[in-house]
């Protein structure tokens, strides 16, 4: 469990630090006030993905510190994109950083909903399910030494012409990827920048214009609200209806304050530098020169290069005779057979069961009626090696299996695939069910959802609620929501402000006492103008 988290010169909060509690704890706040920031700060703190734009302006480093009862983990972004972790002051990688966390707290956003979503990941869910990991592993253990072992006696039964052709060519194209030493997801990064490097001198354009008709002159629309302002103030006594308009003027300058200060500092922060828009443009052609010939992506290159590398070790010095090779692939394909065909019958068993489960579990989250289908299905083929039912199905490296959830969300309609089917509300219900589900079984201590309450109001939201408060009894839960009926049933509520002083801004967060609640409540579900903003 959680017990503090301390944040500092992240994004656009100062420094905060503030106790976390057992139980259900409600983040709430305006749109953009910092919520998400909070749980954000949170991730990169115990392993997730950092960046130097996370680092406050005008700050060297951020610091954000997630404090346990049996350890603290401390990370710290520069400026420059440099991150270093610490575990009890003691330095750690930031693999071992993953590791050590990955049990401890589990995030759920709309990253979560987009997985759920790929049919690809599905086997996961029923494996975890069936609690047989090990096998599991065992398998894929397998599948990797089976695909090994052909590609080795392929390699060994070509001839020593075709063997020299083939080396010069996998040399050549070893050579290719070196000399540009892709990364991953580096084009991705790279078109991002190329977009904003090409328009920047638009960009700043159109900042400029924008920050001198927001601040500069007496004719700035800051100075005119300002002046209407101050032309208001005496008639408050005679009209007390007045003090709305004020206070909505009020937070208007203050928001175009924000964006004109914004606007300054990314005009001050940027240099339009032809050679770094060249260099940026050069590179992504050298790479899309390589992803056109390997496959088509960054990864699909890299996995190129693992494959040529595997080969010309093996082509160098091949260690084994065909007949030593093709005796144990074949006692490899009778291990890998027997594994797998216990995984489909274990997994054809246990779908029924968690079917059940998760239409239970979205019966209490007001989807009475919904059906829940696994489908488990093999592809066949005349070369596979592994016999189910009298026909010969195709290894991959699950198994045997291709497992697709379906979903039926109203009675008398058809199961269909769930990713074709499901709106954002039933898939942030369907998530939260499968969580349910797997409350039990899950060493994770601490649930984070953000988003959890998508496409949801009325009924629905009550059971949500409800079924968050369920997983509260053996979880910590944070839950950043919108909705007065989950915010009414939780144990905290830790409420985020944001405001703008001196054309800076600070962000807050601080426990409601239960006195407070009730003001809270009315400004964010029912309306209410807020008394701080």
């Amino acid at each position: 469990m959680i017990q503090r988290l301390y944040i500092k010169d992240f994004a656009i909060i100062d420094e905060l630090s503030f106790p976390l509690k057992p139980g259900l704890t409600v983040i709430t706040g305006e749109t953009g006030s910092g919520k998400s920031i909070l749980i954000e700060a949170l991730s990169v703190s115990l392993g997730g993905k950092a960046d130097k734009i996370m680092v406050k302006s005008g700050s060297e480093r951020a610091v954000i510190e997630t404090e346990f009862k049996d350890g603290t983990f401390r990370r710290l972004i520069s400026q420059k994109g440099r991150t270093k972790a610490y575990r009890n002051q003691e330095p750690i990688a930031l693999n071992d950083l993953i590791s050590v966390n990955e049990t401890r707290v589990d995030f759920h956003g709309q990253h979560d909903q987009q997985l759920i979503l790929k049919s690809n990941r599905h086997i996961e869910y029923l494996d975890r399910f069936c609690n047989h990991a090990e096998m599991v592993y065992k398998v894929n253990d397998l599948y990797q030494e089976l695909g090994f072992l052909r590609l080795k006696l392929d390699t060994l039964r070509k001839s020593a012409e075709e063997r020299s052709n083939r080396l010069d060519l996998i040399k050549f194209q070893a050579n290719e990827i070196d000399s540009v030493n892709p990364k991953l997801n580096e084009d991705i990064e790279l078109n991002r920048e190329f977009k904003k490097l090409s328009h920047l001198e638009t960009i700043l354009s159109a900042l400029a214009t924008l920050q001198d008709q927001l601040m500069n002159g007496e004719r700035s629309v800051t100075d005119i609200l300002n002046r209407n302002l101050r032309s208001l103030e005496p008639l408050v006594q005679y009209d007390e209806s007045l003090k709305r308009i004020m206070d909505l003027l009020n937070t208007s300058i203050i928001q175009l304050q924000e964006a004109g200060s914004e606007s300054s500092l990314q005009l001050s922060n940027a240099n339009f530098d032809p050679d770094e828009l060249a260099q940026v443009e050069e590179r992504l052609q050298d790479l899309e020169t390589l992803k056109r010939k390997y496959g088509g992506s960054i990864e699909s290159v890299m996995e190129k290069w693992d494959r040529i590398e595997f080969e010309l070790k093996e082509m160098a010095s091949p260690e084994q005779s065909e007949t030593e090779l093709d005796h144990k692939i074949k006692k490899l394909e009778i291990e890998f057979s027997s594994l797998s065909l216990k995984l489909h019958q274990t997994r054809k068993i246990k779908s029924k069961l968690l079917s059940k489960k998760i239409e239970q579990a979205m019966s209490d989250l007001n989807m009475d009626g919904a059906r829940f289908e696994i489908h488990i299905q093999q592809q066949t083929s005349d070369n596979a090696f592994v016999s189910l039912n009298g026909e010969m199905v195709e290894e991959n490296q699950n198994g045997i299996d291709i497992v697709e959830f379906f979903l039926s969300a109203n009675p008398g309609e058809a199961v269909k695939p769930l990713a074709s089917i499901a709106s954002g509300g039933e898939i942030s219900r369907i998530m939260l069910a499968i969580k349910t589900v797997f409350q039990d079984m899950d060493p994770v201590g601490t649930l984070v959802f953000d988003e959890i309450d998508s496409g949801i109001s009325g009924l629905a939201a009550e059971k949500v609620a409800e079924q968050l408060v369920n997983l509260s009894k053996s979880k910590q839960v944070f839950c950043v929501t919108h909705l007065s009926q989950i915010a009414n049933k939780a144990d905290h509520h830790l409420h985020v402000e944001k405001s703008v002083q001196n054309g800076k801004t600070s962000v807050s967060a601080y426990f409601l006492k239960e006195n407070e609640r009730t003001r809270v409540y009315n400004d964010l579900f029912f309306g209410s103008a807020m008394t701080s903003a």
